[in-house]
């Protein structure tokens, strides 16, 4: 059942390349490849995790086959052309004032979690206050800041100019140092995708420019495990296979279908979490930090297609793989149609869709992942409707009075 799934895999990779102009970042090559790598893995590597069920090869294929179709029909559509694709430049000069402004925030976080920790590795004390666990710290690390910080990153990437390459060495400085104090492979996992995405829809890189630089991010993956746990190469790199690329496998086969105890509190989070904010309903949201599993490994991430699953079963996994589908099909074509405004929302979801090994980001996270595409989408609703008038206007009056 293995080698169908990978056969299935491989089948969408190749579909995908042929239908997408040969675009490594098409929806259908990343969700086919990404499966492919980490079935084979799961073959030949010795992790001593016990044998995949024929029903976890049956759910993953519905799911990759649901989001590579339904993706491929929706970049089959032909779409306009955007008019107005350039970002605003007063609202990007805001956005990197803002960076600015508010990474002392980031500092000041980073010397309470250094005070305050008390495991006696700093990398370790400063991942712990990250993730809410640090002595003195309740909450996961967040705040308006942290999705600045990305969205002017990625404005900066798309609007390079060699005369103001300060701006994004700026923009990057900050962002990557959002990574290093809190210590997250996530923050360079995005930096590295955000940055593959849009240099390559720009026509700036070609694929083996991005397969080069991702041996280095292996190399600082690896690094920052070791630095975490103070731990040898040999352990980390078992640890690093086990836990966090093969072991999410193991812990989806150990769920129960339709197992919630509330209908889609897992998909639909974000509609338990608004009212119980607001105070208008005792049902508290389900964690995002999900529970956590001994056998067969230590861990909380269960793929992607964890809370699809637990809601609605089999039903719900397809369902929504083809959703997720047309979503990325859709917003993957109107970038490759030259739409500066969806390279950057694409550039998002490769994020996404590279990291369903692990989880599910759209849903889960739904409510941060619409402030971000509001953020992204400022600067060109700003130049679309031509609201800079409006400042030339208030400067003219001034100069009348």
């Amino acid at each position: 059942m293995i080698y169908l799934t990978i056969a299935i895999s491989l089948f969408f990779v190749f579909g995908g390349l042929t239908c997408s102009k040969n675009n490594p970042f098409a929806p259908s090559v990343l969700t086919g490849l990404l499966w492919t790598v980490t079935l084979f893995l799961f073959l030949a590597v010795d992790h001593h995790l016990p044998p995949l069920s024929n029903g976890f090869f049956a759910i993953l294929s519905c799911w990759i086959v649901g989001l590579s179709l339904s993706s491929l029909l929706t970049q089959s559509v032909t779409y306009r052309q955007d008019k107005y694709n350039e970002p605003s430049m007063m609202i990007r000069n805001l956005y990197l004032i803002l960076s600015l402004l508010t990474l002392p925030s980031l500092f000041q976080f980073a010397h309470t979690a250094l005070v305050g920790g008390a495991s006696g590795n700093w990398a370790l004390d400063l991942r712990l206050a990250a993730l809410g666990k640090g002595s003195g710290f309740k909450e996961t690390y967040g705040g308006w800041q942290t999705l600045i910080w990305p969205v002017s990153y990625m404005l900066e990437l798309l609007c390079y100019e060699r005369k103001r390459w300060w701006r994004l060495a700026l923009a990057l400085c900050i962002y990557g140092a959002f990574g290093v104090v809190t210590m997250s492979k996530m923050v360079f996992l995005s930096i590295f995708l955000y940055s593959g995405c849009i240099l390559f829809f720009k026509g700036i890189i070609r694929l083996k420019h991005f397969v080069l630089a991702a041996i280095p991010m292996v190399v600082l993956f690896v690094a920052l495990q070791m630095i975490r746990h103070s731990s040898h190469l040999s352990t980390v790199a078992a640890s690093f296979l086990g836990t966090y690329l093969l072991g999410n496998m193991s812990s989806f086969d150990t769920l129960a279908p339709c197992s919630a105890h509330h209908f889609g509190e897992n998909t639909f989070r974000f509609l338990y979490a608004i009212p119980y904010k607001l105070g208008i309903s005792d049902l508290e949201p389900v964690d995002t930090i999900l529970p956590w599993i001994n056998y067969p490994v230590i861990t909380n991430t269960y793929t992607g297609m964890y809370p699809f699953y637990v809601d609605f079963g089999v039903v719900g996994v397809i369902l929504f793989a083809v959703i997720l589908g047309a979503i990325y099909g859709w917003t993957f074509k109107k970038a490759q149609c030259g739409s500066n405004f969806n390279i950057l929302i694409y550039a998002v979801f490769s994020h996404i869709i590279i990291t369903q090994y692990v989880a599910d980001m759209f849903f889960t996270n739904i409510s941060g992942f619409l402030k971000l595409i509001l953020l992204l989408l400022g600067p060109f609703y700003v130049t679309k409707n031509n609201l800079l008038v409006c400042k030339e206007k208030v400067v003219a009056l001034f100069k009348f009075w």
